[in-house]
């Protein structure tokens, strides 16, 4: 664990660069205090040998002059030594050419004698000592003398001996070398302090740079480091933070195309898009608004706020000056870079009245397939910096996601509503064929045929057969207005009506004004119904009938050639008017046929069908097709009318049930 610990603190950067300063200082000082204090020292010590120089010379000089007494000048040099002229004087001696001694003065202070008292031979004898330097072994460091020979006239007439003491040099010279010394470990120190504080103050900010780097691999996008300095670290710092917002901004995308991908119901999405692009821009408000166009007008209608939700619906017209100029921004903007921001204005005043929305700092258009589908608003930042370059080009990014995922809602919103269709049409069509009859009437000296062909759209088309007795059998034809399962629905009630009355009414008008009694109390007003109801006897071969506002009945006779019977009867639609108003206009009527005549009964899903350049199918070729005919069998008149029809038509989409029955008397 230590030696783990130890790897990880020499493993560190500031430790390393602390190290280097200290050691680099180190050295330096160490060179400097050397040379330095040797060269100090050294110095003196030539001042002081220059001194004792200058005293042997000036005692030489002394000597030289003729008229200078031996004992006045042996006095003199005493004086020297006794008053210290030069500190640190051992001894004088001066000796003649010949090597005579012939005066010296001896200082004992600096002498380890055995006596204070010496005799004069003691003292030559230490003299002659002392200039052939025989001195202790350990006192040759404390020792020094320098000799200047005495010449007249460039003769030698002998020599100045002077011996001076280090000792007190020495001491001085140890005392400022201890000096120095701790001079130089009171900087040693400071170094050391002062490299840790450099060392910590260059790399502090890369280890926070270190530390912030981890957070970031972490998923910390949020991480930022403070710039303190103006250097290449404070550049580092910065080109960090820009990374890391462009970072967040990234994984901000990411998350939020996520979300949209699985955002589907409309309400969430808006609020889901409102809400995060406000937070990920930092702003204080925000309001998201669609455009919605009815007829020649458009309109902005809020759907959501944040972070407190719009009470009320907000919807402002849009003059078509300033819907123009929206149209032409497809970055973000402010109100003021349009000709006309009246409406933006108003807007505002109604958020602000609503919400307390204290001022619009930002507009950006939600962009979907290129269309501008609403507009999101944004209030200042919260941090009132202010939206820069970059964070545009992010809220632009944002806004065209969710411009998409709006639209795609929209599809989706038509996609869901035509498959409710679809389904409500599958549902209607099953109804209908389950009312239809499932096989056709069996009855002697007649035949019938029936069909209904739905249209994809299911209308309210529907017919039926009602055995009355041997002899007697209904035949009911009817369209119901509207479209899918309430039309098949409100068939369902007539299907059921008319099997419940069919074998107690025996007159065909006084069923169908009961059915029209009854359509009146329970079915919705705005639904009405056409119909043919008639009764046919086979042995009277008469089909009594009313029409209630439905289309013609035609009759095909044998006996005439190029021609067919058309009857309009009187009658108006069930569900249209009250009892006594259908009693009076509808009539009941009656046909004879002869053997051969051919009955058609058929829906406006024939004669409006219609072809590619909407051209109907009419009513009068469907008369001449039937004047026409020479088939004598109803399955082929069925299959011939089908044959002409789909002709006509060819590809264009059928947009009605096509409903026919064809009876023959045989």
């Amino acid at each position: 664990m230590f030696h783990s610990f130890e790897m990880l603190f020499l493993n560190r950067i500031w430790v390393k660069l602390s190290a280097l300063i200290v050691v680099l200082l180190l050295v330096l000082m160490g060179v400097v205090f050397h040379f330095f204090t040797r060269r100090e020292i050294r110095v003196e010590r030539q001042e002081l040998r220059q001194n004792m120089e200058a005293v042997a010379k000036l005692i030489a000089s002394a000597r030289t002059i003729e008229s200078y007494d031996l004992a006045t000048y042996r006095d003199w040099i005493d004086r020297i030594i006794e008053t210290e002229v030069v500190e640190g004087l051992v001894y004088i001696a001066v000796f003649e050419n010949t090597r005579e001694l012939i005066a010296y003065a001896l200082n004992t202070e600096y002498l380890d004698v055995e006596s204070s008292f010496l005799t004069p031979d003691e003292e030559i004898d230490l003299v002659h000592q002392l200039t052939r330097g025989q001195i202790a072994e350990e006192s040759w460091n404390d020792f020094d003398r320098v000799s200047m020979t005495v010449s007249i006239d460039r003769e030698f007439r002998g020599k100045v001996d002077v011996g001076f003491s280090l000792i007190e040099f020495n001491d001085r010279a140890r005392h400022k070398l201890l000096i120095n010394l701790y001079i130089l470990a009171s900087a040693f120190v400071v170094v050391v302090f002062l490299s840790i504080f450099i060392g910590r103050r260059i790399t502090k900010p890369l280890e926070t740079l270190s530390h912030a780097m981890l957070d970031v691999s972490n998923g910390k996008y949020d991480t930022r480091v403070e710039i303190k300095s103006k250097d290449e670290i404070g550049n580092l710092s910065s080109s960090f933070n820009y990374m890391t917002l462009r970072l967040r901004e990234k994984a901000a995308i990411e998350d939020f195309s996520r979300d949209l991908v699985f955002s589907f119901e409309h309400s969430r999405l808006v609020q889901m898009v409102t809400d995060r692009i406000v937070k990920y821009m930092g702003a204080k408000q925000g309001a998201l608004f669609l455009i919605e166009s009815r007829g020649t007008e458009t309109f902005v209608v809020s759907e959501w706020g944040y972070p407190r939700p719009l009470s009320t619906k907000i919807e402002i017209k849009f003059s078509p000056e300033c819907y123009r100029d929206c149209l032409q921004q497809s970055e973000p903007f402010v109100p003021a870079d349009i000709k006309h921001p009246e409406q933006f204005q108003l807007l505002l005043q109604v958020l602000h009245q609503q919400v307390d929305f204290e001022s619009v700092d930002l507009i950006s258009p939600l962009v979907g397939q290129g269309e501008i589908i609403g507009f999101l608003l944004l209030s200042p930042e919260i941090d009132e910096s202010g939206y820069d370059a970059a964070e545009k080009t992010f809220l632009r990014t944002l806004s065209h996601q969710a411009g998409m995922a709006i639209r795609n809602s929209f599809l989706l919103q038509n996609l869901t509503e035509q498959e409710r269709i679809k389904k409500e049409l599958e549902i209607a069509r099953r109804v209908q064929q389950r009312l239809l009859p499932t096989h056709e009437p069996n009855l002697p000296g007649l035949a019938i045929a029936g069909l209904c062909v739905p249209a994809a759209e299911v209308g309210g088309d529907y017919y039926d057969y009602f055995y009355i007795d041997g002899k007697r059998i209904g035949l009911a034809i009817a369209d119901v207005s509207g479209k899918g399962t309430s039309a098949a629905f409100y068939m369902a009630e007539i299907k059921g009506m008319m099997t419940s009355m069919a074998n107690l009414i025996a007159s065909p008008k006084e069923l169908v004004m009961q059915l029209n009694k009854y359509l009146n109390k329970n079915i919705d007003k705005r639904v009405f119904t056409t119909m043919i109801y008639g009764v046919i006897d086979i042995e009277t071969r008469e089909f009594v009938y009313v029409r209630a506002g439905h289309n013609a009945v035609l009759v095909k006779r044998m006996n005439k050639a190029q021609d067919v019977d058309i009857f309009i009867p009187r009658g108006m639609g069930l569900g249209l008017v009250d009892d006594d108003t259908f009693r009076e206009t509808t009539e009941e009527h009656h046909i004879r046929f002869d053997a051969g005549d051919l009955l058609l009964l058929y829906t406006d899903g024939i004669s409006e069908a219609m072809n590619i350049k909407r051209e109907e199918f009419g009513e009068e070729q469907l008369y001449t097709l039937m004047a026409t005919n020479h088939v004598t069998n109803v399955h082929e008149m069925q299959q011939k009318i089908l044959r002409c029809v789909n002709d006509f038509v060819q590809d264009a989409k059928q947009h009605d049930d096509i409903t026919m029955i064809i009876a023959q008397f045989v």
